[in-house]
C-alpha cells in the first residue's frame, strides 16, 4: 500500500516492500531500542501485541504499535516495528540503518534486521520473471514534472537537524530521494515518467526502442460480464490494490483524487474493460469506530465513474487492520465494523455473502473457460479451505487467484495453507497487494499495491492491465494514473498454465 506506480527502477527496494498500506511493521528482537518488541500497550489499530512475522520482527499498524525510540516502517514485504537511527551508528551488527519509508509515507532511517529477518524473501519495486530491476541513482539529471531533486529547494520535511545528524539535501530529503510536491513525501527515486538521461532506464510507455508500446494487443471486446461471471469475446481486465489514508480514521486523508482518476483512466480505454479486479484494503478506519462507512464511500464515489463490473478481494484493513488478523464468525477477531462493511457495501452489490467467492468468464463461442478466485486470507477457516480445494479442482483454461498478501507474507493465517493448496492445481497468476507498489515478485504472482495508499517506493500510482492475445497467451502491464504509458521495464506475458512467454 505505498506510493505511485513503480517505474521499473525501485531505488531501494526494501523500503517498498514493507508495504505501509496493510499495517504491518514489525520490530526486530535484536535492536529492541528499551522495548521488548512488543505492541505497545495503547495501541488502537488492531494489530495484536506481539504479533510475529517470522519470528523475530514485530508487526504494526501504526506508531503506536511500536515502543520508545522505534517506529512503525515498511521493509521485508510489511510494516514492522524498527528501532530509529537518526544517525546511523545505533544499530548492532545484526541490522543495518536504512532509509526506509513510514507506516504513513513519510522517509526515516531505522535500524533493519539483515539477512531478510523480517521478510517473506520478496523484493520491493518493480521485477520482470521474478528478477529484481536493481537498484536506481535517484540524483541522476533529469526533470519530473511535480518532483523536486535533490538539489532543488523543496516542500519536503524529512531530513532536518532535528531529527537527523545526516547532510540534508535542499528538496529536504537525504540518500539522493526526490521530493513529491502534491504529498511533500520523499521518493526513492522519480517516476517513469520522467524525462532526462536517469540511470534509471527509459520513461515509461517506450520500449528499449523508444517506440510506445503496445499496452492491448488484443483487438476489441464483446460480450458481458456481471457479478456472477459472463462471456466475452476476449479476457481483458484491470487491476487496482490498495487504496488508504496514510493514517488510521483520517478520513479526510483519503485518497481521493487518485483513486477518482484511477478509475476515471480505466472508463477511459479503449476499448473499455467489461470488469476489474481489486486486492484489498478500502479503508484504514479502527475496526469498532465510525469511519469505515464513509472511507468504504469515498471508494465507491470513485469506483463509480467506471461502468463495468468491479470484483473486490479482502484486504487485511478489512478485518483490524493488523496483517495477523482473522475476522468472521468463529475467528479470533469476529466480525468487525470493517468487515461487516465490506461484505454490505462491497460485496452484496455482486450478490456474494461470503469474503471469498468465485465467478467464471468464458469464451462467447466456447474456445476457453476462466476462472477468477478471491481468497480471503484474514478470514481463513476450515470451510474456506474445502472451498478452495473444491474451485481449484474444477478445470479451466485460464485460473486467477487473487489475494492480498503476497505469498510467503507471514502472519495472514490463510497465506500458508491457500498456498499449499493452489500449488496443487494449475493457475494462471496470483494477483496480490498489500505491499504499496506494483512488481512481478515470481513467474505466477504479481503485485499490484499502488492504488492510492503511501506508496514504499519510486513509482506512481496506477493500475495493471491484463489482455488477451489471439494466441491465448495473457499480457501483463503497468500503467502510471497520471501519463496513461506502461512501464516498458515491467511488461511482461504468461501462458494461460503460467509459463512466462515472449
Amino acid at each position: 500500500m505505498n506510493r505511485t506506480l513503480a517505474s521499473s527502477a525501485l531505488a531501494l527496494a526494501a523500503t517498498w516492500a514493507l508495504a505501509v498500506a496493510c499495517g504491518g511493521a514489525a520490530k526486530s528482537s535484536f535492536e529492541t531500542g528499551g522495548g521488548d518488541g512488543g505492541a505497545s500497550p495503547g495501541a488502537s489499530s488492531g494489530a495484536s501485541s506481539g504479533a510475529s512475522s517470522g519470528g523475530s520482527c514485530t508487526e504494526c499498524v501504526t506508531g503506536t504499535d511500536c515502543s520508545t525510540n522505534q517506529a512503525c516502517a515498511q521493509f521485508q514485504g510489511d510494516t514492522f516495528c524498527a528501532l530509529d537511527c537518526p544517525n546511523g551508528d545505533e544499530c548492532g551488527s545484526s541490522s543495518t540503518c536504512t532509509i526506509e519509508t513510514s507506516y504513513a509515507g513519510d522517509q526515516i532511517s531505522v535500524c533493519v534486521p539483515n539477512d531478510d529477518a523480517c521478510g517473506s524473501g520478496g523484493s520491493s519495486g518493480s521485477t520482470s520473471g521474478g528478477t529484481s530491476s536493481g537498484s536506481c541513482d535517484a540524483g541522476a539529471p533529469t526533470t519530473c514534472a511535480g518532483y523536486d531533486p535533490p538539489t532543488t529547494t523543496s516542500t519536503c520535511t524529512s531530513c532536518t537537524t532535528s531529527t537527523s545528524t545526516k547532510t540534508c539535501q535542499p528538496n529536504g530529503c537525504y540518500g539522493g530521494w526526490w521530493c513529491d510536491t502534491a504529498t511533500n513525501k520523499c521518493e526513492a527515486s522519480p517516476p517513469s515518467s520522467c524525462t532526462g538521461t536517469s540511470s534509471c532506464g527509459s520513461s515509461s510507455g517506450t520500449s528499449s526502442g523508444g517506440a510506445p508500446i503496445d499496452i492491448d494487443a488484443g483487438g476489441p471486446v464483446t460480450g458481458t460480464v456481471t457479478g456472477s461471471g459472463g462471456t466475452l469475446s476476449r479476457l481483458y481486465f484491470t487491476a487496482i490494490g490498495d487504496t488508504r489514508p496514510a493514517n488510521e480514521d483520517d478520513t479526510s486523508g483519503y485518497p481521493t483524487a487518485i483513486i477518482d482518476q484511477l478509475y476515471a483512466d480505466i472508463q477511459a480505454l479503449s476499448p473499455r474493460p467489461p470488469f476489474s479486479v481489486s486486492t484489498g484494503d478500502y479503508q484504514f478506519a479502527s475496526p469498532t469506530g465510525t469511519q469505515s462507512t464513509p472511507q468504504i464511500n469515498l471508494y465507491l464515489a470513485a469506483r463509480a465513474k467506471y461502468s463495468g463490473t468491479f470484483f473486490p478481494a479482502m484486504g487485511n484493513h478489512e478485518c483490524t487492520g493488523a496483517t495477523a488478523s482473522n475476522c468472521g464468525s468463529g475467528n479470533t477477531n469476529g466480525a468487525t465494523t470493517n468487515y461487516d462493511n465490506f461484505l454490505s457495501m462491497l460485496l452484496s452489490p455482486i450478490g456474494q455473502t461470503s469474503p471469498y467467492y468465485s465467478v467464471n468468464v468464458n469464451a462467447i463461442d466456447g474456445s476457453w473457460t476462466s476462472k477468477f478466485v478471491f481468497i480471503a486470507a484474514n478470514a481463513w477457516n476450515s470451510a474456506q479451505s474445502s472451498w478452495l480445494s473444491g474451485v481449484m479442482a474444477q478445470a479451466t483454461t485460464y485460473t486467477f487467484v487473487l489475494r492480498h498478501e503476497s505469498t510467503g507474507t507471514s502472519g495472514p493465517p490463510g497465506v500458508s495453507p491457500s498456498d499449499t493448496i493452489i500449488d496443487g492445481f494449475p493457475y494462471t497468476l496470483l494477483i496480490v497487494g498489500h505491499t504499496h507498489t506494483y512488481e512481478h515478485p515470481s513467474t505466477k504472482e504479481v503485485l499490484f499495491g499502488n492504488g492510492g495508499a503511501p506508496l514504499t517506493g519510486s513509482g506512481n500510482y496506477g493500475y495493471g492491465l491484463f489482455s488477451q492475445r489471439s494466441d491465448g497467451a495473457i499480457t501483463v502491464d503497468a500503467i502510471d494514473y497520471q501519463t496513461g504509458t506502461a512501464d516498458s521495464s515491467f511488461h511482461f506475458v504468461v501462458t494461460p498454465t503460467g509459463t512466462l512467454t515472449n
